[in-house]
């Protein structure tokens, strides 16, 4: 348990707690709006929802990141095509 001598001492350890949370929850932040938004509009969620919309919002990023891993090597590959042409021209 902390405790605090001053109101200096007290407005200090709580804006340590606050650059605290934010950097752990910085990495999620899209997480933590989408979940924010659905709060806001549903008012209540219970703890199988939350786990269903992160596992949906992790999934969609994955396939984001798929898509665009795929996307990048096949445009490496019609630049080798390119480049093979180029050169027996």
């Amino acid at each position: 348990m902390l405790i605090c001598c001053s109101e200096e001492a007290t407005d200090s350890f709580i804006a340590r707690c606050d650059v605290s949370a934010r950097d752990l929850l910085m990495p999620y932040g899209d997480i933590v709006i989408a979940l924010s938004t659905v709060l806001r509009i549903k008012r209540t969620l219970d703890g199988g929802e939350i786990d269903n919309l992160i596992l949906d919002l992790e999934a969609r990023k994955a396939a984001a990141v798929e898509r665009w891993r795929r996307e990048r090597w096949r445009r490496v590959v019609v630049n080798a095509a390119n480049f093979v042409a180029s050169c027996a021209s």
